[in-house]
């Protein structure tokens, strides 16, 4: 490869046609050993959910598929009404009574199968 340099004493262009002398200066991210998996997949830094469950381990309970089959379904089309959604799924969540569970709670658990997006 010619490199092309000014020469200090005489200020004339030389010619140089030596393979310039690269020296690679060492990559940090390189240095350290990593795996793909970290290279390729960030870490997930995000806060626990807010949402918590109450806590049913003493008591059992079924989610019956005729519970499931009653749930409105919103597919987030721009046809649907979200709030008309929320409306009805409410108006079902509270038919359903499950022993040792809130309202709340049965919410929670339903919304799963309601969402279908």
């Amino acid at each position: 490869m010619q490199v092309w340099s000014r020469d200090p004493n005489s200020s004339r262009l030389t010619r140089n046609t030596s393979p310039p002398k690269f020296e690679p200066r060492p990559d940090p991210v390189m240095a350290q050993p990593t795996s793909l998996q970290d290279r390729f997949y960030s870490i997930k830094t995000s806060l626990p959910s807010c949402i918590q469950l109450p806590s049913v381990d003493e008591y059992s309970f079924e989610l019956k598929p005729q519970f499931i089959n009653t749930l409105p379904k919103f597919h987030d089309l721009e046809s649907e009404d979200a709030y008309f959604f929320i409306r009805k799924f409410e108006e079902v969540c509270l038919m359903m009574k499950i022993s040792h569970l809130v309202d709340d709670a049965i919410r929670l658990k339903f919304v799963l199968f309601a969402l279908k997006t």
